[in-house]
């Protein structure tokens, strides 16, 4: 997709930030949420899948929500580097270029 036709990136970046904290909180939510329950029901514990799907979902939250907001920086980090240097190489491109060789 053209990055000028995409409302995220031309967003400000608290915003773009908060779209990864939040994507990613919501990724590790789902995850704890398979994970508990198949985890559950391998070891045999005494929980219900209800207590378990509720743990499973606060646990996988916090353990994203700690990395979410480091993700979400280096995210704008780079996407800021890309407005500034657009023309600027990419390792994989430089090290395909026939002049390493």
């Amino acid at each position: 997709m053209n990055e000028k036709n995409n409302w995220l990136h031309r967003a400000h970046w608290s915003v773009y930030a908060a779209f990864w904290i939040l994507g990613l909180v919501l990724i590790g939510t789902i995850l704890g949420m398979i994970c508990f329950p198949l985890g559950g029901l391998i070891v045999g514990a005494k929980r219900t899948s209800l207590e378990l799907l509720i743990r499973g979902a606060r646990f996988g939250s916090f353990y994203f929500l700690i990395w979410a907001p480091a993700v979400a920086l280096t995210a704008c980090v780079m996407r800021a580097y890309r407005r500034r240097h657009p023309d600027a190489e990419t390792p994989q491109s430089s090290a395909r270029s026939p002049e390493n060789a």
